[in-house]
């Protein structure tokens, strides 16, 4: 049982408690409304923390004491970022995993011939990543997941199993259109937080102070200001004896079907 359904069986329990209870001495109405609060916030909190695993299983660490890191990109391919982002992973003979967006794939679908050509793993992302995706009815997530597939399919022949949802939020919806499409989501142990934070250097010490064993790093091939933090975030960590692998392959998981 996940841990959502857990949440809603036990706050169910306790509100028929409260029932039962009120049937025979008086209760303050505010032990049912603090019940549905307290429910009703754990939820959301499950909604928008990938890491809690509230709607479905999510694999966002490694179980290992080894110093090794596995990098993940969001909301590419870019067009002007994502070649520089590949150059900086082929120097440094680096394979990542790249969680695309449907829509950019369309118009640049020689990025992702040349991630499958230098040895990257493509996921999906969502075809429009649209800021409301998570409010979708799960046929229309799903048709969102199926086009993206079709989309890199057609480019490298090769069906995709990886996914990360739009902006790390999942909730029911979204875990029953996973189910039907038999995707392993993906989360991150280590945000960069690169899409708000504009300063290399701040950047970099983010990454460098916060890096752990093993860890998997969420990054964007969209922002410019990543490219050179890139280059000097793999020379710390090869310098700090960590090794890069790719996600699949640290895991254990099949990246395509």
């Amino acid at each position: 049982m996940l841990k959502y359904q857990k949440i809603l069986l036990a706050a169910l329990l306790l509100l028929l408690l409260i029932l039962v209870i009120d049937a025979v001495v008086l209760v303050s109405i505010g032990w049912y409304i603090g019940i549905i609060l307290a429910t009703a916030g754990l939820l959301a909190y499950g909604s928008i923390s990938i890491r809690s695993g509230f709607y479905t299983d999510v694999i966002c660490s490694v179980d290992s004491r080894e110093k090794v890191i596995a990098l993940t990109f969001d909301d590419g391919p870019d067009e002007q970022v994502t070649p520089q982002v590949l150059d900086v992973l082929r120097n440094h003979k680096v394979q990542a995993v790249f969680f695309c967006v449907g829509s950019k794939i369309l118009k640049n679908p020689g990025l992702i011939e040349r991630m499958d050509n230098e040895g990257h793993v493509i996921g999906g992302h969502s075809y429009s990543h649209h800021f409301f995706f998570d409010l979708f009815p799960a046929k229309k997530m799903q048709e969102e997941m199926k086009k993206t597939e079709k989309l890199v399919q057609r480019v490298i022949r090769k069906k995709i199993r990886m996914f990360r949802p739009p902006y790390g939020v999942t909730n029911p919806t979204l875990a029953r259109a996973l189910r039907k499409m038999n995707y392993r989501v993906i989360g991150w142990s280590l945000k960069s937080k690169d899409t708000v934070i504009r300063d290399e250097q701040e950047l970099l010490k983010r990454l460098t102070s916060k890096l752990g064993a093993a860890e998997i790093i969420l990054l964007h091939d969209t922002k410019q200001h990543i490219v050179t933090v890139l280059d000097k975030f793999i020379n710390f960590a090869l310098h700090n004896s960590y090794r890069f692998e790719r996600l699949d392959t640290l895991t254990g998981i099949e990246a395509y079907e």
